[in-house]
């Protein structure tokens, strides 16, 4: 991960569902799960993308590859 801290993300992630709240109707009891979903959203952003798959290429066993 990196050096951003977890209390930094929870205030973003608060910032942006009251700012999404304020701009559209949300009933209180949704607003734990639209900062939550900020929070996971803001998670994945810094998250390092994983290592690309490379395929590797087997030669067959037997006859030599046609030229």
């Amino acid at each position: 991960m990196t050096d951003t801290p977890t209390d930094e993300l929870r205030l973003l992630a608060a910032k942006i569902a009251t700012s999404y709240a304020q701009a559209n109707q949300v009933v209180p009891e949704q607003l734990p799960g639209l900062i939550r979903l900020a929070y996971q959203g803001l998670q994945r952003c810094i998250t390092p993308a994983p290592a690309p798959v490379v395929a590797v290429n087997k030669r067959r066993r037997g006859r030599p590859p046609s030229a």
